[in-house]
């Protein structure tokens, strides 16, 4: 028989407070955060600072202590600064300049030891959840190798190009370190699967594209994959940022008001191990 649950003993959503949300950077993803914070586009969450280049240290406590989250869109540098400073403070902080963990040997290395969490969105490509799941079927005979499809300008090529060029081969970490403003797809996939050392990043310059675009292939005994995305450019961005990452972060915001929700990569591994693991 099923058991009979009486109304009150529901949890009341609208009893639930909105999720206080801060973000660090006025570039292109971070207004588009925060606009959609502003706009009633995620729901259960709103806006309440944005901090900027010119922000005083009383303003950055002042939006670290009302902040539940606080979401990094300021580039390597901030996300240097204020990860382990929010982690600490023991709130989240969702990180879009992963490329950040490339500096470290192990993600905790910056992290530190505070209760806070570092949460890693999806960005500009998708796929991380069976590709963790693959990966947590073992990674001995794993490969994964991700193909970054960028126009020259976007990748600080002044050259002038009539054919696509490649212009890095190498690890998802050295990606990083050389391209640090554009690889950070290449990093949230390695946070999600294999490690910084073990992912393959190709990055092309395309004179011809209009849009980014990112192929991930992955194999292993459990299965082959093949994945391309093709996303447009934010304008504000000079063609580096695909603009459907803000979106990603505004999905990332409503599920962690939800308890529940899509894919995101949660840096909290303990050394030795390298990567991260992915929430169901």
């Amino acid at each position: 028989m099923t058991p009979h649950h009486s109304p009150s003993a529901r949890p009341d959503r609208a009893s639930v407070p909105p999720l206080a949300v801060a973000v660090i950077g006025a570039g292109a993803i971070g207004t588009a955060v925060a606009e959609a914070l502003e706009n009633g586009d995620v729901p259960g969450a709103r806006l309440v600072a944005v901090l900027r280049s010119g922000s005083t240290r009383d303003e950055v406590d002042a939006a670290v202590d009302a902040a539940d989250v606080l979401v990094e869109a300021a580039g390597v540098e901030a996300a240097e600064e204020f990860i382990p400073r929010v982690t600490g403070a023991g709130k989240d902080v969702i990180v879009c300049s992963c490329g950040v963990f490339a500096r470290h040997e192990y993600p905790q290395d910056l992290i530190g030891d505070g209760p806070g969490r570092v949460l890693v969105p999806a960005g500009a490509v998708g796929g991380l959840d069976v590709l963790a799941a693959a990966a947590r079927a073992g990674t001995d005979q794993a490969a994964l190798r991700h193909v970054t499809i960028k126009s020259p300008a976007a990748l600080g090529i002044r050259q002038t190009l009539d054919t696509p060029l490649e212009v890095f081969r190498g690890s998802a970490r050295e990606a990083a370190l050389e391209f640090p403003r554009t690889s950070n797809a290449s990093v949230a996939l390695a946070l999600a699967t294999l490690g910084l050392d073990r992912v393959e990043a190709i990055v092309v310059a395309d004179p011809g594209v209009q849009r980014t675009r990112h192929v991930v292939e992955w194999e292993s005994p459990v299965g082959r994959y093949d994945m391309r995305f093709e996303n447009a450019v934010d304008p504000d961005s000079g063609g580096r940022t695909s603009a459907i990452t803000a979106w990603s972060v505004a999905g990332v915001l409503t599920s962690i008001r939800a308890g529940a929700g899509p894919g995101v990569v949660v840096v909290a591994a303990a050394r030795p191990v390298e990567g991260a693991r992915v929430t169901p």
